[in-house]
């Protein structure tokens, strides 16, 4: 017969080391045995982790599942398979359609009922689920309360904030941990993995207030022991931390001395981040791969229990089948640690129970006090400590004595609990910052976006996602090149990060940098050929080269690779309206807008068809949403005017051009769209003022050149515009390419040596 436990640790083990092979013969044969939920589910478990969501669901969906842990790897499943319509039945229980504004709240409470920690990620995806099909209501309201329950989840703060929905409360509020009402939600109670997070120890607010309700021995056990789920019995480190009065000691394998972090370093990168900041990044290196020990200094209380149980004990209570180890020099230099995985660190108020104690009890004269102990570098031996050796110990005090026990054991509890609040607190301080970036990010305020980003500890700030985000922030202002700065140190420090990486692209494709962009191309593929982002790279290498046909292809291949992806939608609107294939643009453009109404380039692909086909009242109208969505960006407000100006309405057009250049002084199509206005006008002086101007920003464009001769030629000025004219025709000698020409002045397709300045 086969017991489960072993089996289940063993195949935890196989998963936590990747040897997924391993992990699926072995729950396997654990199913074979054993046709429960449980097992059920780790077989399942093995499956996805190993990149087959298919055959997972197939296992789950073939059974009939109970446990909650099931049902929701099967919702997982199923929106990895885009089986939504399931995945929410799977989640809601066949409500799923009749959930309505006023019963979500009531709908919510009760996931969180049945999922308990798992809640807020059970809420975080069926949140994904009702904002695909437009339920964006529900669906704010399923991340609200997935990031109130568990504000690491980023994602869902992300959501809101792409979806133009307000998070509510502020990030300020948000980030804040205060806010948690458990940190089991956010940190989990149980753990596979080799780490053993604080709430290992089972502590929330509430548990701190209500310790007394326990027996002693109880409070004692789940203080030293945590339960067999966690990650304890992998052999990883508990710590009881003593906030007061302790020195942070990071624990390697024995025979190798520990380097001690003073409580007071903190780090001049990231001085909130965390508990225990570093004093240089030497240290990182151990904070990151090793447990980490309070030993706290000896005190009164500590000495009177070391003298308690030195006299009723003759051997080593520290102890596992008749096995001892040895702790040496216990001080706060060096400590060595057993290495037996099953052994614990030793604790305040396990540390002191041994058979060799330092103190020896004075029995000569009852009302003297405990002596005071020895050095602290004596060799003591300990192990792990039985729970009814504990038990027996604690139960069998003097009341008072135990009353001591209970004080000591709920002080313990509670510089646990401010240990666990304070680390949480340096994460979400940092998630705060982050965060109020984004959200002005996604509003399209741009520069206060890149101010509060430039501001995040320098530690962070030199990070991919950080600077992929300046870079975007300058690829939405249209600024190119500060975008492709950005985005090529985002390749330099991450050369793994394929996220943004379309943006990248479309900023080279700007500058008109064939190498760089092509470099970029072969970089993707070679990282990553399942990336959608990888296609849209190549797409607009071959766009660039003007090798429409093949660029089309490959945002095919994006849009196949993920068929959620708005951007490459978008790409390959842009392209079919390159080629003049004006049905397929404008069934991409609503695709993209379909997926992500605020998608406001693909509303502004929809304006530029309508402006093609001289529909003008409806350019104006998309492009007016696109601006709705940026209103900050010169760049929509310039197609408005250009479609205002074509209308007859002059006047608006230049209001609309004021404004543009007020955001951007040196836009150059706005400048040259004003001076062809100027110039159709009469305003041949200021349309001139415009035009230089223009030259000094964009010295190499043909059609800036093209317009001064115009203007010269009404002037009279015929030596200056034949001059202008032979400029232009040097700069650009096959005549400025259509692409070109219709970026800057999509309505200009007469002559230059042409008297009308009609459009």
């Amino acid at each position: 017969m086969i017991i489960q436990e072993p089996i289940q640790a063993a195949i935890w083990h196989c998963l936590n080391h990747y040897a997924y092979s391993d992990a699926i013969f072995l729950a396997e044969r654990l199913c074979a045995e054993f046709d429960s939920d449980e097992s059920i589910y780790l077989l399942a478990t093995c499956y996805y982790r190993s990149g087959k969501p298919s055959q997972a669901y197939t296992i789950l969906s073939g059974k009939k599942i109970v446990s909650e842990k099931c049902k929701f790897l099967l919702a997982r499943c199923c929106v990895d398979l885009h089986k939504l319509s399931e995945a929410e039945t799977v989640l809601t229980g066949n409500v799923g359609d009749l959930i309505s504004s006023s019963s979500c709240s009531s709908f919510i409470e009760t996931i969180i009922s049945d999922y308990g920690d798992s809640a807020p990620f059970a809420l975080q995806l069926i949140s994904h689920i009702w904002w695909r099909s437009e339920r964006s209501h529900l669906a704010a309201e399923a991340c609200r309360k997935a990031l109130y329950l568990n504000p690491f989840l980023w994602q869902s703060f992300q959501d809101l904030c792409d979806r133009g929905v307000k998070p509510d409360p502020e990030p300020t509020k948000i980030f804040k941990v205060d806010n948690l009402d458990n940190f089991n939600k956010c940190l989990g109670s149980n753990s596979h993995v080799n780490s053993t997070p604080l709430s290992t120890y089972n502590l929330s607010y509430e548990s701190v207030n209500t310790f007394n309700s326990s027996t002693p021995a109880q409070k004692m056990i789940n203080m030293s022991v945590p339960s067999s789920n966690s990650s304890i019995s992998s052999g990883i480190q508990p710590f009881t931390p003593d906030m007061n009065n302790a020195k942070a000691i990071f624990v390697r394998p024995i025979g190798r001395k520990v380097k001690v972090i003073n409580e007071n370093a903190y780090s001049p990168l990231t001085p909130s981040f965390g508990v225990f900041p570093l004093e240089n990044s030497d240290n990182l290196s151990v904070c990151s791969s090793q447990s980490m020990v309070l030993v706290p200094s000896a005190t009164l209380n500590e000495t009177n229990d070391q003298k308690f149980i030195s006299k009723r004990s003759s051997k080593p209570v520290f102890s596992q089948s008749g096995n001892t180890s040895n702790i040496n020099n216990l001080g706060t230099q060096q400590i060595t640690m057993p290495s037996s995985p099953m052994s614990h660190v030793v604790r305040r108020s396990s540390r002191i129970i041994t058979n060799n104690c330092s103190v020896k009890e004075n029995t000569k004269s009852p009302n003297k006090k405990f002596a005071s102990p020895k050095s602290a570098t004596r060799k003591i031996k300990s192990g792990l400590i039985p729970k009814k050796s504990v038990f027996a110990d604690i139960t069998e005090r003097h009341p008072k004595e135990r009353a001591v026990v209970e004080v000591e054991t709920l002080t313990l509890a509670q510089q646990a609990l401010n240990l666990q609040k304070k680390t949480t607190e340096g994460l979400l301080s940092l998630l705060r910052d982050i965060g109020i970036a984004y959200l002005q990010l996604s509003k399209f305020n741009c520069k206060k976006a890149i101010q509060l980003f430039q501001s995040l500890p320098p530690r962070q700030y030199k990070t991919g996602f950080v600077l992929s985000m300046i870079g975007k922030a300058y690829c939405e202002q249209s600024d190119y090149l500060q975008s492709i700065k950005y985005f090529s140190e985002v390749k330099e420090h991450e050369p793994y990060r394929d996220t943004l990486m379309e943006l990248y692209s479309t900023s080279l494709w700007h500058q008109q940098k064939e190498v760089a962009l092509s470099a970029l191309a072969q970089d993707m593929t070679a990282l990553d050929r399942n990336s959608s982002s990888t296609w849209c790279v190549v797409g607009n290498c071959f766009s660039l080269q003007k090798e429409h046909q093949t660029a089309i292809k490959y945002f095919q291949r994006a849009i196949q690779v993920n068929p959620d992806f708005p951007y490459a939608y978008a790409l390959l609107g842009n392209e079919y309206l390159v080629t003049e294939e004006l049905e397929k643009a404008i069934t991409c453009f609503q695709k993209a807008v379909k997926l992500d109404p605020r998608h406001y380039k693909s509303w502004y692909g929809i304006g530029a068809i309508y402006q093609k086909q001289e529909r003008y009242e409806l350019a104006e109208m998309h492009y007016k949403r696109a601006l709705r969505i940026n209103h900050s960006s010169a760049l929509i407000m310039c197609h408005i005017a250009v479609v205002q100006n074509s209308m007859d309405k002059p006047d608006q057009a230049l209001h609309t051009l004021h404004i543009a250049l007020t955001l951007e002084p040196k836009h150059p199509m706005c400048k040259y769209q004003r001076a062809q206005i100027y110039s159709k006008l009469g305003k041949l002086p200021e349309a001139l003022y415009e035009l230089e101007e223009l030259k000094e920003i964009v010295p190499k464009e043909s059609l800036v050149y093209f317009l001064t001769g115009k203007v010269h030629k009404k002037l009279g000025n015929i030596h200056l515009a034949l001059m202008n004219f032979n400029r232009a025709t040097d700069l650009d000698p096959k005549g400025a390419s259509n692409q070109i020409k219709e970026a800057i002045d999509p309505t200009n397709n007469q002559s230059p040596l042409d008297d009308s300045d009609d459009p």
